[in-house]
């Protein structure tokens, strides 16, 4: 008989997983609520020239393309943000901005599978759209801050820069914006000295060439001394100069407004997705050398698909690697909820383990009952290998006297409760 396995890249979640993830998506969710972002839901399918349009060399090369039953040409979706834009050029284009949307599901890259890297891989995924002011670009560094430390997530930092400090130098160069693009895809993929050639190759200045080395070497945690060296290597191009001030007045407002960041300030930094066109980031713990996610501004993004001027700022959050952060860290309580095993002994006492059952679970606990017939002691291992937190046992004797058995599976203390006043002894154990 036929072994079958997973495709290569593709991973069955267990429990203990499934249930990490669920655990992450309602945290992502309770976040957006919180900073009023309305979920919306896109389809898993996109048409090809969506994701081709602007999703650059370094995604372009690993979607999963393919053509379907009526010959069109399709992709799984490798990311959220085209999609979100093409919902602003359609059925979006009427409502009032700006608008805060927020999904969350699995996206598709054929990567070379390694540590934290998947081909099927799961994301939440904030945008708002409507705002050129520096004061969304913090609400996403806000929301994003707080996400992390709303899973308990410690000793991580954001690594932040601006695509305008490296693309207004260049531009003043007389580099368009094709070449800028694979200028930009080398330094993201760490081939800074194929970047350099290539900037050679233009004949961009003595000058330019000079500024360039200095800014992608430019990096550090102090912002002000960092930006202000910076704006001096740029003092000639003006843009870069805007864009240097754009990413301090994003900080200062972070700062002023009490949003505490970690911050690795690299103004030579560059991400995969060529439709950046601001302030760019992503957040990095220290135990692990792969980002947590990535977000960033992306004006222009939304008139490609045919829609009218939308500035726009997001971020997508890596739920898979945000889970392997809280393993490293050992935050396991954070994703284990409170269970409580309700054992009858003998069929006679089923009728009331099963409305006791029932009645709990009314109440919110979450209830394993036993159903295999087993000995007390057999149904009590099980609960232990299973990590259920409390076991309610129901035997003949003490349900005439009105009362029922309550075993810490932990300390594997017991004690006699009221059958009427199960409810309140369970919320003493925090059960509510």
């Amino acid at each position: 008989m036929p072994r079958f396995q997973t495709v290569r890249g593709m991973r069955d979640l267990l429990p203990v997983n499934a249930r990490k993830l669920r655990h992450v998506q309602s945290v992502s969710k309770e976040i957006a609520e919180s900073y009023a972002f309305e979920e919306i839901i896109t389809p898993l399918v996109e048409h090809y020239n969506l994701l081709a349009a602007k999703s650059g060399q370094e995604i372009g090369a690993r979607m999963y393309v393919f053509n379907d039953l009526g010959d069109r040409k399709v992709v799984l979706r490798p990311e959220f943000t085209a999609s979100v834009a093409r919902l602003i050029a359609t059925s979006l284009r009427n409502e009032p901005k700006p608008l805060r949307l927020f999904s969350t599901g699995s996206v598709y890259r054929y990567d070379e599978p390694q540590f934290g890297r998947y081909r099927e891989f799961w994301q939440s995924n904030y945008e708002i759209i409507g705002s050129a002011r520096p004061e969304a670009d913090v609400e996403v560094l806000s929301l994003t801050n707080q996400l992390l430390r709303r899973i308990g997530l410690r000793d991580y930092r954001f690594r932040i820069g601006h695509v305008g400090i490296l693309r207004g130098l260049m531009s003043d160069e007389g580099v368009d914006d094709r070449e800028q693009n694979n200028i930009m895809h080398l330094l993201d993929t760490k081939r800074v000295p194929e970047a350099l050639s290539a900037l050679r190759n233009l004949q961009v200045s003595e000058k330019g060439e000079s500024a360039f080395k200095r800014i992608i070497k430019t990096k550090g945690s102090s912002a002000d001394s960092i930006l202000d060296e910076t704006k001096r290597d740029l003092k000639e191009y003006s843009d870069s100069v805007e864009s240097v001030e754009n990413l301090r007045q994003i900080l200062e407002l972070c700062r002023e407004g009490g949003e505490k960041l970690a911050l690795s300030i690299e103004t030579g930094f560059a991400r995969g997705l060529e439709y950046y066109t601001g302030m760019i980031f992503e957040p990095l713990v220290s135990q692990m050398e792969i980002s947590l996610g990535g977000g960033g501004r992306y004006d222009r993004l939304v008139e490609i698909f045919g829609g009218e001027p939308s500035p726009a700022v997001g971020v997508a959050i890596g739920l898979d690697r945000v889970i392997l952060a809280a393993d490293r860290q050992k935050i396991a309580s954070e994703f284990h909820k409170r269970t409580l095993a309700v054992i009858p002994i003998g069929d006679r006492v089923l009728p009331k383990a099963i409305g006791l059952a029932s009645q709990l679970r009314n109440k919110g606990i979450i209830v394993e009952l036993e159903i295999m017939g087993r000995t007390v002691a057999r149904a009590l291992k099980h609960a232990a290998r299973r990590n259920i937190t409390y076991a309610l046992i129901l035997g003949p004797k003490e349900l005439k006297a009105g009362k029922l058995i309550l075993r810490d599976m932990r300390s594997r203390e017991q004690r006699l409760i009221p059958v009427e006043g199960v409810f309140t002894e369970l919320q003493k154990e925090q059960f509510d």
